[in-house]
């Protein structure tokens, strides 16, 4: 019995040495990689992403939000404009977009109360986008580079309304 307490002594002491060992190797490699801000990837996929929102008589407030790592274009392009070929009581959005092959833009809106209407943009990032992305992913790890993977950059979005409509719309964007 006390042979075996004492074997169970020298493995927990073997084990706690080879941990500390395996943790600190891990720290000093962690610690080696260098952070950059941001890292676009090869965006060569362009395409716009559409919304109909149908307007309600009290809705009158109109904001946007963005989520989710993208890039928004310096001096991105935000309109509302007027078209009688959008029917009367709806507001399209149009959400023009690079992106890494595999990636696209989600687009979803919510009433906020008081007649607000906020849009969302989102990207959904794919198991393709991905694959397309790991060379260079690959390639900063083994140059012990690590960041931020930008996979889509927003270009312009446009809220379009029948002149109709167009007083109920007040922009809560410059």
């Amino acid at each position: 019995m006390r042979k075996l307490r004492i074997t169970a002594l020298i493995l927990l002491c073997l084990g706690l040495l080879i941990g500390g060992i395996g943790i600190g190797m891990c720290f000093v490699e962690a610690s080696s990689f260098t952070y950059r801000d941001t890292a676009r990837l090869n965006m060569t996929q362009e395409d716009t992403a559409t919304l109909p929102i149908s307007l309600e008589d009290d809705q009158r407030l109109l904001s946007y939000g963005v989520i989710g790592d993208f890039v928004l274009k310096e001096n991105l392009s935000v309109q509302l404009l007027e078209d009688k070929e959008v029917p009367a009581g709806t507001l399209q959005v149009e959400v023009d977009y690079r992106s890494v092959p595999g990636c696209d833009m989600d687009l979803y809106w919510f009433d906020y109360g008081e007649g607000g209407i906020h849009v969302n943009i989102a990207p959904n990032v794919r198991v393709e986008a991905l694959m397309n992305a790991k060379d260079q992913i690959l390639s900063d790890i083994k140059n012990r580079r690590i960041g931020e993977y930008q996979f889509a950059e927003i270009t312009g979005v446009t809220f379009t309304v029948n002149p109709a409509d167009r007083d109920k719309i007040e922009p809560l964007f410059g």
